[in-house]
């Protein structure tokens, strides 16, 4: 009969770690003005071309040339003129914080802090933050977002924020 009540235990242990798991994971997947913001900010210090797919449709269309593949030329100038190759102005962000202000609910401000370090490549990034190697930069920018097709997008002038 011991051995029985073990059994219940366990088993009840395991479905609620397994329910409570499914609950994180629907959760984290939502989509809400701060999560966009954070991935276009990493995607955007990372000269990721995939934040052209958190930039507003105003942005892309506006422009007569791409603006995302203008900023990551006009960083890799800045890169080389600096004598670097292009992958040295990738930055990783770190200990993101954000405030999310509605201002109704279309549109939103997100305060992003965040310290920033370089990622030349990931290992470099790994050793630096152990061994407290390079120099940390701090990141305050405000985004404005905007909600198109139910995903928030980044809109106003994103592609100025600073370059480090």
């Amino acid at each position: 009969m011991d051995s029985g009540a073990k059994f219940l235990s366990i088993t009840a242990v395991i479905v609620l770690a397994v329910m409570l798991q499914v609950f994180l994971v629907v959760t984290e997947n939502r989509e809400t003005p701060a999560r966009a913001a954070v991935d276009f900010a990493k995607a955007y210090y990372k000269q990721d071309p995939s934040m052209a797919d958190r930039l507003c449709q105003g942005i892309l269309e506006n422009e007569e040339t791409d603006p995302v593949a203008d900023y990551i030329n006009r960083v890799s100038d800045e890169a080389a003129r600096l004598g670097f190759s292009a992958s040295w102005m990738r930055m990783a962000l770190g200990h993101i914080k954000t405030e999310t202000h509605l201002i109704d609910e279309n549109t939103a401000e997100v305060t992003i802090k965040a310290s920033m370090r370089r990622n030349i490549q990931p290992l470099f990034y790994l050793v630096s933050r152990i061994f407290f190697l390079g120099e940390t930069y701090h990141l305050e920018e405000t985004l404005r977002l905007v909600k198109e097709d139910n995903r928030w997008k980044v809109c106003g002038e994103p592609l100025a924020l600073p370059t480090v």
